[in-house]
């Protein structure tokens, strides 16, 4: 599959915006609109990626899009300089690995492919009209652990998006096609309660290639029932509804 190196829709945005990004890293976090996205520079000169603004709006999460990853680069986070890697008297070089297991030792967070990309690391499990993966046993396995993320999983009640988050979480250590969802493919707009696959080529991020899950059944109670963890597929049914479902991260680490 051929992989982009550059997110779907910045080419449009101005270098001006790259150079901002480095200037609002040095100097913190920066309020911004949930959902948001802005060029942000990669190293080595590359084109540049996007960042997209977290949901609860108070900074932007970490570039994406970048070619390559920083693997090659002479010197560490701290700016100091590494020693030689392929020198065998260094004592840091690994003696005991294969060549042929590092070539796909991947990203930071343990998944395969270019880091950064957006790009799912390996084929979708399943494609329409192909039922999607089934993932009932994780929502059950967090509902179970924390109870009160499911109870609290009401944002306009006062609770949080904990629940939600914890299950695409443990999901992406399986397939990292699943995601967040923005209802109706409204930019900024996040399910509270429904998760997405992407089952499509390319990257993730703005797909509507997607199947739609709803992980909590009853969310937003009005008479105090109190939601149920569910897994069940409204691909269709909001397809029947003249709408569509894309998928995010929404700037989240998951």
């Amino acid at each position: 599959m051929m992989r982009a190196s550059v997110v779907p829709g910045l080419v449009w945005l101005l270098c001006s915006a790259c150079a901002a990004s480095s200037q609002d890293d040095a100097s913190g976090p920066v309020p911004c609109t949930p959902g948001e996205q802005r060029a942000c520079a990669c190293a080595g000169g590359s084109p540049p990626g996007v960042q997209i603004c977290g949901i609860s709006g108070d900074q932007f999460g970490p570039c994406m899009g970048c070619a390559g990853d920083s693997t090659s680069s002479t010197d560490d986070a701290s700016g100091s300089t590494l020693t030689d890697p392929t020198d065998p008297t260094d004592p840091t070089t690994p003696t005991t690995e294969d060549p042929s297991d590092t070539a796909d030792s991947g990203s930071a967070d343990g998944t395969t492919g270019i880091p950064g990309d957006g790009i799912p690391d390996d084929p979708p499990q399943a494609v329409p009209p192909a039922p999607p993966p089934d993932g009932s046993g994780i929502v059950e396995q967090v509902a179970a652990e924390h109870p009160d993320w499911l109870t609290g999983s009401c944002v306009e009640q006062g609770g949080t998006n904990d629940f939600l988050f914890e299950v695409v979480r443990r999901l992406r250590m399986q397939d990292d096609r699943w995601g967040l969802n923005w209802k109706r493919g409204v930019v900024g707009d996040l399910s509270q309660d429904a998760i997405d696959y992407h089952w499509g080529e390319g990257p993730s991020e703005g797909s509507t290639d997607v199947y739609i899950i709803d992980i909590i059944g009853g969310h937003c109670p009005e008479d105090g029932t109190p939601p149920q963890a569910a897994w069940i597929d409204v691909t269709q049914a909001t397809l029947d509804a003249g709408t569509i479902g894309m998928w995010t991260l929404a700037g989240e680490a998951l």
